[in-house]
């Protein structure tokens, strides 16, 4: 089969050019000189009015410009007209208020359009036979070519790159003859696969159904052709497009941040419906950093490597977080606009944060993934009910990591499941507090879900062992610091240093 011979037969049954390429198998930029590419293929060039062309008058004067029918395959999809009815409606829409560099159509096709690539399917296996595979589509299929040709001129035309995680836009079409169509398709299912009908009380017609079943292989022509025309119909009208919706992509902003108070939550603290303090981290966050990405900040989602209690500060280089904002309207941070949010946070009094930076969402993984496996570093003020000796000091100077047992502390069962969960004590350091004799500074290094302040006291046993075991003594935490966590992770950057 000559590739003259197989266009040919497309242009005798109004086949695009754009399509005729599809069969082709055209790929990439060789969509965008269509006579080129033609020619390389060695296909003559149609000298029927095949694109639009002057058309002489009885008076020899030039008229209005004939049209080509709309395209039996593709139902105008790949025309110029519709690329500027798209163009133009994105245009129309709440585009302009995203500012976002990336895009990605997300189109939703009707299933004319695969029942029409099934119908010339049939009819290049009768016209050509054995060189046309019948489990092997003939043409680059309709949803890959839509990637291959219409992305590439809407990205160009809007002066965008493409990215599939960029801003959506998202495409729904139709054609007048759908309805008709899908009604005869459950007809067809009936009779194509009576055995599977059989057991369905109500047959789902789908596009998945359509791309796993519809193919030469599985449905003879002869039973698609009762209710389907071999070649496919030409029609008088093109696709229409119903509507466009935008959804903004799905920014990740990372940093850490150090809590300064002994009295403010990670999160909203609300017990029996009563809000137990004013603030917390992720509210100071979210509200100096979400108004830049989004107007729905209730939509902003917090996390964090661990968190502190209440009365615990995080110092030290602080804890590293994320903020998850969907449906952005902006992508890109700024230095200038990272280091105005980190200075409103830092005016608070209460967090402080740094290292500010859209992250892509993969390194999302590196905030939860091997949690456990983590260190963190801790300093606590402990107090004795007597002096403390030499031998006491000397027992909590501990190089050599151990293991401890923990029970689920008695004031977070009302929210984590009771187990008893073994963690690594890393090591140990201690030394009396200047000015205070019963009163010990104990540096701690941990594995990550260790709970601090049982390891001091033990909790009546439910942690073994203790720091108040190990030296057979009462022994009490007064102040606890986190000082370091071991996650490299995001990258330091100083907003203060602005680009040039």
């Amino acid at each position: 089969m000559k590739n003259q011979d197989l266009v040919e037969y497309l242009r005798s049954c109004g086949v695009c050019e754009i399509c005729q390429l599809r069969y082709l198998k055209a790929r990439g930029a060789e969509y965008r000189n269509i006579n080129e590419t033609l020619q390389k293929l060695d296909v003559k060039l149609n000298e029927c009015v095949e694109t639009e062309q002057l058309v002489v008058s009885a008076e020899n004067q030039p008229a209005k410009r004939a049209r080509m029918g709309v395209c039996s395959t593709c139902l105008g999809l790949f025309s110029n007209d519709f690329q500027n009815e798209l163009l133009s409606s994105i245009l129309a829409s709440d585009f302009a208020k995203y500012d976002c560099q990336k895009i990605v159509l997300a189109i939703c096709l009707p299933m004319s359009l695969q029942l029409r690539q099934l119908a010339m399917w049939f009819a290049l296996r009768r016209r050509f036979g054995a060189p046309i595979d019948e489990s092997n589509p003939p043409d680059v299929p309709i949803k890959e070519a839509v990637k291959l040709i219409l992305h590439p001129i809407i990205c160009e035309k809007l002066d965008k790159g493409y990215d599939a995680n960029g801003l959506m836009i998202n495409i729904d079409l139709t054609h007048n003859l759908e309805d008709e169509e899908v009604e005869k398709l459950v007809k067809l299912n009936k009779e194509a696969f009576p055995a599977k009908a059989s057991h369905q009380k109500r047959i789902e017609i789908s596009r998945g159904l359509l791309e796993k079943q519809y193919q030469p292989s599985k449905v003879k022509a002869e039973t698609f052709e009762k209710y389907f025309q071999i070649p496919c119909s030409n029609v008088e009208e093109s696709i229409k497009l119903t509507s466009i919706d935008l959804q903004g992509p799905l920014v990740c902003v990372a940093g850490r941040y150090r809590k300064l108070s002994r009295e403010l939550s990670h999160t909203p603290w609300i017990l029996n419906g009563k809000r137990l303090m004013e603030e917390s981290i992720e509210e100071i966050i979210i509200r100096h950093v979400g108004p830049h990405f989004t107007e729905k900040l209730g939509k902003i989602t917090f996390m964090s490597s661990g968190r502190e209690d209440v009365d615990v500060r995080c110092l030290g280089k602080g804890r590293p977080f994320v903020l998850e904002i969907p449906n952005a309207i902006r992508s890109c941070l700024s230095k200038e606009e990272a280091l105005a949010m980190e200075r409103a946070v830092d005016a608070s009094g209460m967090v402080s944060i740094h290292n500010l930076q859209v992250v892509p969402r993969e390194e999302l993984t590196h905030i939860k993934t091997g949690e456990e496996q983590k260190k963190k570093f801790y300093r606590a003020l402990c107090a004795l009910q007597e002096p403390v000796s030499v031998k006491i000091v000397e027992q909590l100077q501990i190089s050599k990591s151990f293991d401890i047992q923990q029970k689920t502390p008695i004031r977070v069962l009302h929210r984590r499941p009771l187990h008893t969960r073994p963690r690594t004590i890393y090591s140990v350091n201690a030394r009396v507090q200047r000015g205070n004799p019963k009163a010990l500074i104990i540096d701690i290094v941990t594995q990550a879900g260790t709970y601090i302040k049982e390891l001091v006291h033990g909790e009546f046993g439910r942690t073994t062992p203790s720091l108040s075991s190990i030296i057979g003594k009462p022994i009490d935490i007064q102040a606890l610091d986190v000082v370091g966590i071991d996650l490299d992770w995001p990258n330091e950057v100083d907003n203060s240093l602005q680009e040039e």
